[in-house]
């Protein structure tokens, strides 16, 4: 191993300070031999579950061209990492430097990607320089374009149904990452301050019941490991969406990945992706859509019921964002996904089917 080697993959770092340009070259030139870097200039940074870091970069050599302008993220904030994060950021880390290049799914360029115990840091591309537009979870997009993103979605679910572990020792079976900080959420120390926040709604009294919901989460848990899997986000929500002009939805944040039943990303961003008005219009057209392009991308054929259940079984993910902190998600963010998510839960009683 070389110096630069050694420089970047010895202890990643877990601060923004940390981002020297010293540490960029070194990280840069494993994948790119030769990078040398002047000077970094943090020129933003969005706080959030993971920290995301936009630099504007001075190279002194750069003979792979690497653009001047990249997003530097990991978990860079010690008040989301309490909340047992550390694992997410560790797999985002693998994602990137094992999986995306064989994934057949729209997502960012990466030119470094490593990671450690509870600790994963990637440098991407900054996608506002293809004029991206990114998803905001208070202005959604049409029913047409979750219809398209469906799309997108069963493109890799198909291919990768049947995936079991082993090829990838660090994808785990079920969002790993997202149930460590749910054991967190969901504790009785934390679950009734977070759900008595301003900006959760005034739950159902089946909402509220925090041993209720901790038993659904364990049922639900059990059945997804006991599933037929494929490749899942994990964590597609709408507000994990990106666009950039001509080419088709692609999904952000690949830090909760793994094996699970497709039902998992399908319910939870299709609770995310509409008014409450629209879900109740259009779920059922919308879940038939999805299972067309599911078959046609080399899926299971699934029956109209058996989609129907496993909507509204999955639908149970979207709790998590009652309980999901404003040091992680903007409040008006929040406020919007919790409405949604509410409704969705007591619309489709995932319990009837959790516990019968």
């Amino acid at each position: 191993m070389n110096t630069s080697e050694t420089l970047a993959q010895a202890v990643l770092p877990r601060t923004i300070e940390e981002l020297t340009p010293e540490w960029l070259g070194a990280a840069l030139s494993i994948q790119q031999p030769g990078t040398l870097v002047n000077s970094v200039t943090q020129t933003g940074i969005i706080w959030g579950s993971a920290t995301k870091v936009f630099a504007q970069v001075e190279y002194e050599k750069n003979p792979a061209q690497i653009p001047n302008r990249l997003c530097i993220k990991g978990g860079f904030d010690e008040r989301s990492r309490a909340f047992g994060l550390g694992p997410a950021y560790e797999l985002e880390g693998c994602f990137y430097r094992d999986l995306s290049p064989v994934l057949q799914a729209e997502h960012p360029d990466s030119f470094y990607a490593a990671a450690e115990k509870d600790q994963g840091v990637v440098i991407l591309e900054d996608l506002n320089e293809k004029n991206a537009d990114f998803a905001v979870p208070t202005r959604l997009w049409s029913v047409d374009d979750v219809a398209a993103t469906l799309e997108v979605m069963a493109g890799w679910h198909g291919p990768l149904t049947g995936s079991a572990p082993g090829r990838f020792p660090w994808l785990p079976v079920g969002a790993e990452a997202a149930r460590r900080a749910f054991d967190v959420m969901l504790s009785p120390e934390q679950f009734h301050i977070l759900i008595n926040r301003d900006e959760v709604p005034d739950l159902s009294p089946g909402l509220r019941d925090d041993e209720r919901i901790r038993r659904a989460f364990r049922a639900l848990w059990e059945y997804d490991d006991s599933a037929a899997h494929t490749i899942n986000h994990g964590d597609a929500h709408f507000g994990q969406l990106y666009r950039i002009p001509g080419e088709a939805p692609a999904f952000l944040d690949w830090q909760t990945a793994c094996l699970a039943p497709w039902g998992h990303d399908v319910a939870y961003f299709l609770g995310s992706a509409l008014t409450v008005a629209d879900r109740r219009t259009h779920e059922r057209e919308l879940l038939a859509h999805y299972t067309a392009a599911l078959a046609a991308a080399d899926g299971p054929t699934v029956d109209a019921d058996e989609a129907w259940a496993e909507y509204r079984r999955h639908i149970l993910h979207g709790f998590a964002w009652m309980c999901v902190p404003t040091v992680m998600q903007p409040a008006e963010v929040v406020s919007a996904m919790t409405e949604r998510y509410a409704a969705a839960i007591d619309d489709l009683d995932p319990f009837e089917l959790l516990f019968g």
